[in-house]
């Protein structure tokens, strides 16, 4: 019986929102590659620099990540979602808004991430809360 995918996209946002490195890493592929795209256009091509990006952003204790899937589909193997997400360097910092979009594959009986594509809507603010440096161009 295959998994829902509802509940696999929430296990994954509760791993974020509660910084769980342990359940994070547990909806990554099996496989040894995994593009992760983050808002600079960089691109992370292993599930392990996934996890050390993680585990470096899950060491702060002082941000806030709140997402919602805008967008969904679900197929035999293969499922996509595409999630808006707001991110808060503090608590008090106004929100920064990014799209996000997964791709995950049914692997060994669960979902798991094989894509992960983000994209700020205002990358200068996003760098700005982030405290990367934006070099001119």
């Amino acid at each position: 019986m295959k998994p829902d995918f509802d509940i696999a996209l929430q296990q994954h946002f509760a791993a974020i929102s509660n910084r769980d490195l342990e359940a994070f890493q547990s909806h990554l592929t099996r496989g040894d590659t995994l593009y992760t795209i983050v808002q600079s256009g960089h691109a992370f091509t292993t599930p392990a620099e996934t996890l050390e990006i993680h585990k470096q952003w899950f060491q702060d204790p002082n941000w806030i990540w709140e997402g919602s899937v805008v967008h969904k589909i679900v197929g035999e193997d293969m499922a996509m979602a595409l999630v808006k997400y707001q991110y808060r360097q503090k608590p008090e910092d106004a929100p920064v808004s990014t799209w996000l979009t997964y791709v995950f594959q049914l692997q060994e009986g669960e979902w798991r991430i094989v894509h992960d594509q983000n994209t700020s809507l205002d990358f200068v603010a996003f760098a700005r809360a982030a405290g990367i440096e934006i070099l001119p161009q």
